[in-house]
């Protein structure tokens, strides 16, 4: 268990080139061609957390100060992804139940046609082993809880390749032979594009269409990625009440994070377009007519101008609305980094118009609010039994838990009919 747990840690960045890698070798491809593809994957995915870690880095200080100018004084502690997925590899034998059973499923699921996609986002399993592991602890039935893991991956990845044209239509036919199944994205998509849906049927709001992307050419330079950064950068630092120094370095920090991430996506593009070629080939040679897709990590449409942009304006509107929100007590704080990953869906979805995306934007996160407080109690005796250390006397959830949403559902469906016996 030791040596999983080991592999596990090495993070995305290790673990992708070796998938890419074994895939590519089983796909008929030249070995250095292959190498060549896994270590490119691996180079994107770095370049990434590099382009993140910048965002990270400028915006924890900065919410911090925000949160202390504004007064917030909430009980449930973010603890951030990180520790989350710390937690759901706690475990063990059940994690390795868990990828086992996966993988099983998903293969005899290709075999009777019930999915087109091979699922191997590896280190993205922890989403579906979280909540399993969640409705394992809350019934005590360790089948129970590897079924509850297995349900979520596999809605996911079927809600994920039916909305495949959607995705390939928002960024193009790079991304086609390609499913996004992590985490919540797959709803979150449906839901976003359920608001754009309900929108256009509103007389008055059905016209109202923004888009920082159709600015006019004399103001459009505002618009420019590293400049919408640094402006954004700017105004928040404002409403820290940050000095006009250290308000710079955040305004450069964020505007290299938003230069950065699209051509870092790039590169990882470059490495998966060979092998979802051979995929291709390799499938329309022994199964001739079907379609084959290939699940992979929603980072690779992070770096859209517009959902990185609506990840950082979303950041004073979550901290808002954790305080005016009825029934939530959880304080965004580690996971606000990672808003722009929830924030994909919700600009897919409503097709890049600004004004519907931050209709949706509101309503998916208090949704992950609500979550969040929901599980926190779970979270916390979880994070107690696997040795992880924080305050005696917290109660800690993460803003990722809030977005579970398939999982979420799935796991109350269960526990409550289970309770019923």
């Amino acid at each position: 268990m030791g040596v999983i747990n080991t592999i596990l840690g090495l993070g995305a960045s290790v673990i992708m080139p070796i998938v890419i890698f074994l895939l590519g070798v089983v796909f008929r491809m030249k070995v250095k061609n292959a190498l060549r593809a896994g270590l490119t994957v691996g180079i994107g995915f770095t370049g990434i957390s590099l382009a993140i870690s910048l965002v990270s880095d400028n915006l924890g200080g900065l919410v911090k100060a925000m949160q202390a100018n504004w007064g917030l004084t909430l009980d449930i502690t973010d603890v951030g992804w990180p520790a989350a997925s710390g937690i759901a590899f706690g475990s063990g034998t059940f994690v390795l139940a868990s990828i086992v059973t996966f993988l099983v499923v998903n293969v005899i699921c290709l075999v009777i046609k019930i999915t087109h996609t091979l699922n191997v986002d590896i280190f993205n399993y922890w989403h579906f082993i979280l909540i399993g592991t969640v409705s394992y602890f809350v019934t005590g039935n360790f089948i129970l809880g590897v079924i509850v893991g297995t349900l979520f991956m596999m809605i996911n990845t079927i809600l994920g390749e039916r909305q495949e044209q959607v995705v390939t239509d928002f960024a193009g036919e790079q991304m086609a032979g390609l499913t996004f199944s992590t985490q919540g994205f797959p709803l979150q998509l449906l839901f976003a594009r359920g608001v754009d849906w309900v929108i256009g049927k509103i007389p008055g709001l059905n016209k109202i269409s923004f888009n920082l992307g159709n600015l006019p050419s004399s103001i459009s330079f505002f618009g420019e990625p590293m400049i919408l950064g640094f402006l954004l950068g700017g105004i928040m630092s404002f409403l820290a009440g940050y000095k006009w120094d250290a308000a710079l370095v955040v305004a450069v920090g964020l505007s290299a994070a938003m230069f950065l991430l699209p051509r870092m996506v790039s590169i990882m593009m470059e490495g998966l377009a060979p092998l979802t070629d051979a995929a291709r080939d390799f499938m329309n040679t022994r199964f001739p007519g079907r379609k084959f897709n290939i699940a992979m990590d929603y980072c690779m449409l992070l770096g859209d101008r517009d959902v990185i942009t609506m990840g950082i304006i979303t950041v004073p509107i979550v901290l808002g609305l954790a305080v005016i929100l009825p029934g939530n007590r959880f304080l965004p704080f580690t996971d606000l980094t990672a808003l722009p990953y929830w924030m994909i869906g919700v600009v897919i979805g409503t097709k890049r118009n600004s004004f519907r995306a931050l209709i949706a934007a509101v309503l998916t996160l208090c949704i992950g609010l609500w979550i969040a407080t929901d599980l926190a109690p779970l979270i916390t005796q979880m994070a107690t039994g696997v040795g992880f250390k924080f305050e005696a006397g917290t109660t800690i959830s993460g803003f990722c838990v809030g977005q579970e949403w398939p999982g979420y559902i799935i796991h109350k469906i269960i526990s409550f009919f289970y309770g019923m016996f």
